[in-house]
């Protein structure tokens, strides 16, 4: 694969070199930054279906507490930025709204998926469309948060720019999303959990990301590496992704998950994680 390969989605380098196929999609490494993304884009209109499909979410469910324990440490964040308005791209069950509301703030989210009927059951306001047709965009909010949005999409750029249109003079953007960069990526390759087309189309590296940012008119503040894997976590992945089921593969799996548990928090410090969580100043 070169230079026929789609230009990469976070710094548009020309070249770029076959990485894996999975699910009958190829998937490119960008020479220049390291991205990994999905070539050739798949149709708008299956994405649309995916992303509409009453099972989507699903495999959120059961995960209420620890995605209520990241909406709070993020709501936190930008409450000491000085937030007061927060508008959520893709808010799904609205674990971050709630959080951002118990501290004050204003918000409202914008998603099509069924799991919003939960947020809006709530009091909360979500707009039932796509974020390309939410508008007309107005600098009206402190924050735009994004958390495991701009791997999905397909062009990446186009949505950061529709950001920094909703945004307030010095608002920040908030996001968080899979990275190709990181130990876990760079060990499972294919079988990396994150890699999962045609739902992510783009898994990014940390200067990848960073020139997309860049591009978009906003200058990252707080950068951080994250994983999620308690002990829990890494014997599920173990057992789904590389051991099995098995008696002797649990057996194991409980194993390696309590030595490798401190090993994983070792990585998310030195940024090489399972995904980026990173907070930007718009320009």
């Amino acid at each position: 694969m070169n230079s026929a390969a789609r230009p990469c989605p976070a710094c548009d380098g020309p070249h770029a070199d076959f990485a894996f196929r999975v699910r009958d999609f190829d998937h490119a490494r960008c020479r220049r930054c390291g991205t990994v993304f999905v070539t050739p884009l798949p149709d708008p209109q299956a994405l649309e279906s995916l992303y509409l499909a009453p099972d989507y979410h699903e495999s959120a469910e059961g995960q209420e507490q620890r995605m209520r324990a990241e909406g709070d440490a993020r709501a936190a964040i930008l409450r000491r930025f000085g937030v007061r308005s927060v508008l959520e791209v893709g808010c799904g069950p609205g674990h971050f709204l709630d959080a951002c509301r118990d501290l004050g703030m204003q918000v409202e989210g914008v998603d099509r998926a069924r799991t919003a009927e939960g947020p809006r059951r709530r009091g909360h306001t979500v707009h039932d469309v796509w974020f390309s047709d939410f508008g007309p965009p107005a600098p009206r909010f402190d924050a735009v948060a994004m958390w495991e949005v701009v791997e999905h999409v397909p062009d990446p750029k186009d949505i950061l720019l529709q950001a920094r249109k909703w945004l307030r003079p010095g608002g920040f953007l908030a996001l968080s999303t899979p990275s190709s960069s990181g130990l876990p990526a760079r060990a499972l390759g294919p079988r990396f959990p994150m890699v999962i087309p045609p739902d992510h189309l783009s898994l990014f590296s940390r200067r990848g990301l960073q020139t997309l940012l860049v591009a978009a008119d906003f200058d990252p503040v707080r950068w951080t590496s994250f994983s999620g894997l308690d002990r829990a976590a890494l014997r599920r992945g173990l057992q789904r992704f590389v051991l099995g089921n098995s008696l002797p593969a649990r057996a194991v799996s409980a194993g390696l998950a309590l030595a490798a548990e401190p090993v994983a928090r070792l990585v998310d410090r030195a940024g090489l994680g399972t995904g980026f969580e990173v907070y930007a100043v718009a320009r």
